[in-house]
């Protein structure tokens, strides 16, 4: 199927709740732009995750939830693609960087196995339906020595998040425009994403490397200071696949696909 250009490959196979989640990021990308930007997508974070992707690998590329392309326009690979839920999302994403993009799931991706040499995905792994799937089949995409970089957002206190807020839009600097936009999304269509599972910096290295992704690197505030990372509860784990770590799950099975982009 094909929407707007783009090629959809989302099955409908039975035990997944795809077609609603669609259905909330179209509405969501359909009332605002540069969604998650006050998440903490500053211009030096996507420039960060950009160099660490390319000291990782200048090859193929593709970044898992690429929204509206913002990040993957960053990156110097002349080989990229990006997959998300919402075509409303991948059109504004042509516009900001050439590549292929499809509407997928990470649970079932569209790709011949050993095709990328890097996957990306910043702040969607809390998100995916099956976690351990779609940690091996991004194993399965990835060439062997491919590296996978994975943005996740841990569990904040309710006085992280204030003092999270606090730094974004009042200290050091005021910023009272950004304030006021980010005030109206709470009341005008609402941004509530459908799925958010919970992580520990533990449990997703362990969900990766149960589905043989060997994590080599974790980035913290604390680690590396220097980061322009939002805050505590932004993590950066970076893992590849090697020969010697193999899929130790039965959900790591490969997904056979009737589809492929190549």
């Amino acid at each position: 199927m094909i929407a707007e250009d783009i090629p959809c490959f989302l099955s409908g196979s039975p035990g997944n709740n795809q077609s609603g989640i669609r259905d909330i990021y179209e509405e969501i990308y359909r009332h605002h732009e540069d969604v998650w930007v006050d998440q903490g997508r500053s211009e030096p974070f996507l420039r960060y995750i950009s160099e660490l992707a390319a000291r990782c690998s200048e090859g193929t590329i593709l970044e898992i939830g690429c929204g509206e392309g913002a990040q993957l326009a960053t990156f110097t690979s002349r080989h990229k693609s990006g997959i998300d839920l919402s075509v409303h999302a991948l059109l504004r994403a042509r516009k900001r960087s050439s590549g292929a993009f499809a509407v997928a799931r990470a649970e079932e991706l569209p790709f011949a196995d050993n095709s990328f040499d890097l996957v990306v995905a910043v702040g969607v792994m809390e998100h995916f339906e099956s976690p351990d799937t779609a940690a091996a089949e991004i194993r399965r995409v990835l060439a062997l020595g491919g590296h996978y970089i994975a943005v996740i957002h841990t569990d904040m206190s309710w006085s992280e998040r204030l003092a999270l807020k606090m730094r974004q839009f009042l200290v050091p600097r005021p910023r009272p425009f950004e304030l006021l936009r980010w005030t109206a999304k709470k009341f005008f269509h609402p941004i509530v994403q459908p799925l958010r599972r919970s992580y520990t910096i533990e449990s997703a290295r362990q969900c990766l490397e149960r589905n043989g992704l060997h994590v080599t690197r974790v980035i913290t505030r604390e680690s590396h200071p220097a980061a322009p990372l939002a805050g505590r509860h932004v993590v950066v784990l970076v893992a590849d696949k090697s020969v010697s770590a193999g899929p130790h799950s039965p959900v790591s099975i490969q997904v056979a696909h009737k589809h492929e982009v190549r």
